[in-house]
């Protein structure tokens, strides 16, 4: 299950003051009114650093799940920290209409890949796992899930083109 919490405006305004890396990634995303893509994304992502105490300060972890901290949302993107506890897991999930890139800002990411059977059902095609720093990125035809296997936190920065306005969920082939 995954919760959502939005910051509030005053919330948002402190982190972004404490932190340079995401003021001038937001400022940046506020100056495109077009779909960048995820190239050029997953470039700009690279460029940041993040004031980890200051975005620990501001976001929160689901018991159950994993949570999606909204920092912004425009028409154009949403920009999101998504917090996951040891052994939590997104469901096996695309992305309709939408690019997404992300950085790992604290932890390691495991992403699996998949494709379809001839029943519709999901089968793994890749696993790979991004440290602190990494860059992960998807077309929105990609199938993906994202776990934390380790047994520490994990702190995604993701970057949705245009915002996620729906995804599709899928059962595994086992």
């Amino acid at each position: 299950m995954v919760e959502q919490v939005a910051l509030n405006s005053g919330t948002r305004e402190n982190l972004l003051s404490e932190c340079e890396g995401l003021s001038s990634l937001v400022e940046w995303l506020d100056t495109i009114q077009r779909r960048p893509g995820i190239k050029e994304l997953g470039q700009k992502l690279e460029s940041i650093e993040v004031n980890i105490p200051a975005l620990k300060d501001c976001i929160g972890y689901a018991e159950d799940g994993y949570q999606r901290n909204v920092i912004k949302k425009t028409e154009f993107y949403e920009l999101v920290a998504i917090c996951w506890t040891p052994g939590q897991l997104t469901p096996i999930h695309d992305h309709v209409g939408s690019d997404c890139a992300f950085k790992i800002i604290d932890g390691v990411s495991t992403e699996t890949t998949f494709n379809l059977n001839d029943k519709g059902l999901a089968y793994p095609t890749s696993v790979r796992k991004y440290h602190r720093g990494e860059i992960c990125a998807s077309d929105e035809p990609d199938i993906h899930r994202v776990t934390n296997n380790s047994h520490n936190e994990l702190i995604n920065l993701h970057v949705y083109t245009p915002p996620l306005h729906a995804y599709n969920t899928y059962e595994p082939a086992n």
